[in-house]
């Protein structure tokens, strides 16, 4: 009779910091940034120009843009009549194979 899998949950948890990992998602953290940057909507290039990768929490990469407008252009608002342009949530698509 075969023996019964125990996973090494400790191993798996930290395989996401492993350089193999963390390369390939920085890879597809610069495809995201660059397709979001190409799509950004534009009046002064400032809220293109500040979209970026950073390291998050938990060996995770961020996509951000730290203009203090960002969640409108991204999410819209009701009350100002601005719509959503989902700049960075449809380049998310970019980092699919």
């Amino acid at each position: 009779m075969a023996g019964v899998f125990v996973p090494n949950e400790a191993a798996i948890a930290s395989l996401v910091y492993a350089e193999f990992v963390q390369a390939n998602l920085h890879d597809r953290a610069a495809r995201v940034v660059d397709v979001a940057k190409s799509n950004a909507p534009m009046e002064t290039g400032r809220y293109r120009d500040s979209i970026h990768a950073e390291d998050g929490p938990e060996g995770s990469v961020l996509i951000v843009s730290d203009v203090e407008y960002a969640a409108v252009v991204e999410l819209g608002t009701r009350d100002a009549g601005h719509s959503a342009h989902h700049t960075i949530a449809n380049a998310l698509d970019a980092a699919r194979d």
